[in-house]
């Protein structure tokens, strides 16, 4: 505990800018226990409206106003929240006109916090696989409250146990540091594993990992855990198995190769506002994996650089578009600067407002490693949990070489939007096909599979834009994807906390 000058300590009772009350009522106060900054994290509101109304019973005692009452209140809260994320007070860190004014209005924000409807819990499923779902879980931690007031359940799973000792400096006039970016923050980042709280905290987080895998064979990874209801040790279990850095750097190899190696040549119907999305999603891609593993990730100019890069256009006013940005040192040296400059200039965009796009037509966007139309990224379901089959449609010569039980989990994901959706597809090209019967055996079967990849993509998009609008109306699972999906938004315009809430092993 830091020893306080005494000078400093009736400052801090008497000043006009701090808390205004008298040496009477100072005595008195310290009668009732209020001798150190510390003690005040002992007391409440409701222990000074006592102690108020006890003085105002004492003759010959100036009056305890209610300036000063609410002030104090203030001081208090100040005094809890320090001892909350082990922090040494001074009296710089109580003064009221410099520090703590500030903390107070910081402090009503956390207070309104607390009353905000907690989110869902988010389940691994086909549609939020493991890589998905971390993020969406870590989104719903941060707004699920603990047993400690102003503390959500993300304390338990934030990824050190222990925060640095000493706490990093205070900002000027605030009751955090610079490096936690928030009072909010700070707490979460900070707040002890130790308190005799925590324990409850972490059965609670086992049973949201509990909801949240009870129906997968990921379940079988936090058994183990379950008879002491360990949350934390079963949360970085489950992120160790399902979640190393191999799977990271695999996303990352993924999405590095995309923005290298896309091709834009603007012979179908995909616009240069597709192109950039796709670049702009591989970049969201490499940030979040690059909080799990070392990865410098790719400056504004790198970016722009492979945009412009992966146009293969005649068009001259595109290519005029794209030597301005080229010229400008503002423009190359930013992506979204960049985009908005270049996107009016599209010439697909300018003829598809000319006419009805053809459901045949074909995007000219490529991955040049393999020839992979990118049209095509994101259609197929991926692979069963169970059997491993490949969730999309097949053919009926592919169907009769599964097996029984890939049949079972094929048949029972063409029951959901995304299986239907691709089945619908899959039958459209079949019978496109049979109808043109044009096409060499080799060079008709790479074409049509490049076909077969944009306009899949495109039926799968309205397919299942219609089954969501049906399915809203009675599926309870729609209106819990569609809140996790807005915390996912909102998690994204965040940078800021992203860094604070990456997620990695202890």
């Amino acid at each position: 505990m830091v020893q306080i000058d005494p000078a400093a300590m009736t400052a801090f009772w008497e000043q006009e800018v701090q808390m205004r009350i008298v040496q009477d009522i100072r005595d008195q106060l310290e009668l009732d226990g209020l001798t150190t900054f510390e003690s005040f994290a002992d007391y409440t509101k409701d222990d000074l409206l006592a102690m108020r109304k006890r003085i105002s019973y004492i003759q010959n005692i100036p009056h305890f106003g209610q300036d000063s009452f609410k002030r104090l209140v203030i001081a208090f809260e100040a005094s809890r929240n320090y001892k909350l994320v082990g922090r040494e007070i001074t009296a710089a860190m109580m003064h009221y006109e410099n520090t703590l004014k500030h903390f107070a209005e910081d402090w009503k924000t956390i207070v309104s916090l607390e009353g905000r409807p907690e989110p869902p819990v988010p389940t691994i499923s086909q549609a939020l696989p493991p890589m998905k779902w971390v993020s969406a879980f870590v989104i719903a931690m941060q707004t699920t409250k603990s047993a400690r007031f102003g503390i959500t359940l993300y304390y338990v799973i934030r990824p050190e146990e222990v925060p640095v000792d000493p706490a990093p400096p205070l900002e000027e006039n605030k009751a955090f540091s610079e490096v936690y970016g928030s009072l909010w923050d700070e707490r979460q980042l900070r707040a002890s594993h130790s308190h005799p709280s925590f324990k409850t905290d972490d059965k609670t987080l086992f049973q949201k990992l509990d909801e949240a895998v009870r129906s997968t064979n990921y379940v079988s990874c936090i058994e183990p855990f379950r008879a002491k209801g360990q949350g934390r040790k079963a949360y970085f279990a489950l992120i160790k198995t399902y979640l190393g850095d191999d799977k990271w750097l695999s996303e990352i190899t993924k999405y590095d190769n995309m923005m290298r190696n896309a091709k834009w040549k603007g012979a179908g119907n995909l616009t240069v506002e597709a192109y950039i999305a796709v670049h702009r999603n591989a970049y969201q891609h490499l940030v979040s994996a690059s909080e799990h593993v070392a990865y410098q990730l790719p400056n504004q100019q790198t970016r722009v650089k492979q945009l412009l890069d992966g146009i293969l256009s005649s068009d001259a006013r595109l290519n005029a578009a794209i030597a301005m940005v080229q010229a400008s040192n503002v423009m190359i040296a930013d992506f979204e600067l960049a985009s908005a400059h270049i996107q009016p200039h599209c010439p697909v965009a300018k003829r598809n407002l000319g006419g009805k796009r053809q459901s045949a037509e074909i995007s000219a966007l490529e991955i040049d490693t393999g020839d992979v139309d990118i049209a095509s990224v994101g259609v197929g379901g991926g692979k069963g949990q169970r059997t491993g089959v490949h969730l999309r449609f097949h053919t009926l010569p592919e169907y009769q070489k599964l097996g029984n039980d890939e049949r079972k989990e094929l048949a029972e994901w063409r029951l959901t939007p995304a299986g239907k959706a691709a089945q619908a597809a899959g039958i459209l090209l079949r019978d496109s096909k049979k109808q043109s019967g044009k096409g060499s055996p080799k060079k008709g079967k790479k074409s049509y599979a490049k076909v077969s990849a944009a306009l899949v993509k495109k039926q799968v998009a309205k397919a299942l834009e219609a089954s969501k609008e049906k399915d809203k109306k009675t599926s309870e699972q729609v209106k819990k994807d569609a809140l996790l999906a807005s915390l996912l938004a909102d998690a994204s315009n965040n940078p800021a906390m992203q860094a604070k809430c990456s997620i990695g092993a202890t």
